[in-house]
């Protein structure tokens, strides 16, 4: 196995791409949600992926029937027939106004791509080259799949990393067909799904701005100066989360001193609760 490349100083004069390394604080990582092969020209190199980020969990709150407490249940219906059994669901394309065509799951799944969890590269793109509003959301941190390929994982990533190139190609994830682009961030290997170029927009036309003075511009960074100070991670977070929680505290100690300001169950409605989800129309996504 041929080592690694050693790492040359870059000698372009191109705009550097900003990374945003992983701060500190970042819990480690679960078990891989992905496992395969990536393909660079005549290299192969088992990978295995996980997750950069997690998505955001669902909402804690649900709807309960105001004055009774019961929780809203959102059962799927038919509106000649009521409720539907799930195994009475099919899937279908709407082919005309009052004319949809019911597809089987054989023929669906006939639709799905092969999967041979293989990461195809098909082009390499300078950094400076890939706008980061391409990225669709889903990361995953590539690290190779045991011992033995470590050290061609090590020879693609310095590749990548001494060209300063992204490897753009396709991989099959949850049965679809995915666009995804690969770089290097502190020696590791990033893989970020891609939008497809149907996916994407032009911004409005406008007129270009006259460019302002050199001593305007000079000014005004020298008033920014402040925001240019060490940056604490942990300080940026949701807290939607404790602000709920000490509202449901405070509406609880309110209750125990004897003013209710909850809804309480009615003894007759049913206690077996049912987990809320978001109304959906008939037709399949």
């Amino acid at each position: 196995m041929p080592t690694a490349c050693a790492k040359q100083p870059r000698t372009s004069s191109a705009p550097q791409e900003v990374v945003i390394k992983n701060p500190s604080f970042v819990p480690p990582a679960s078990r891989s949600s992905w496992s395969g092969t990536l393909k660079l020209g005549a290299i192969f190199v088992p990978v295995k992926g996980y997750s950069a980020a997690v998505t955001q969990r669902d909402s804690p709150l649900h709807l309960v029937h105001a004055g009774c407490g019961s929780r809203i249940q959102q059962p799927r219906r038919c509106p000649k027939h009521g409720e539907i059994p799930a195994e009475k669901i099919v899937k279908a394309f709407e082919f005309a106004p009052d004319d949809d065509i019911v597809l089987t799951e054989e023929e669906l799944n006939q639709l799905k791509p092969v999967d041979d969890q293989i990461i195809h590269v098909k082009h390499l793109l300078p950094a400076r080259r890939v706008d980061v509003s391409l990225v669709s959301g889903r990361t995953l941190n590539l690290i190779p799949a045991h011992a033995a390929a470590a050290d061609s994982y090590q020879l693609v990533a310095s590749a990548l990393e001494r060209a300063d190139e992204w490897a753009i190609g396709r991989v099959v994830m949850s049965d679809r067909q995915q666009l995804v682009g690969l770089r290097v961030v502190d020696q590791r290997l990033v893989l970020h799904v891609l939008h497809w170029p149907a996916q994407w927009r032009a911004a409005p036309a406008f007129d270009a701005p006259k460019p302002p003075a050199l001593a305007d511009v000079e000014r005004l960074s020298a008033s920014l100066a402040t925001l240019r100070m060490p940056f604490h991670w942990p300080d940026d977070r949701d807290d939607f989360d404790q602000k709920l929680t000490a509202l449901v505290s405070q509406k609880v100690t309110a209750r125990q001193r004897g003013k209710p300001t909850v809804v309480v169950k009615d003894a007759s409605a049913k206690t077996t609760p049912r987990r809320t989800t978001t109304p959906r129309s008939g037709r399949a996504v």
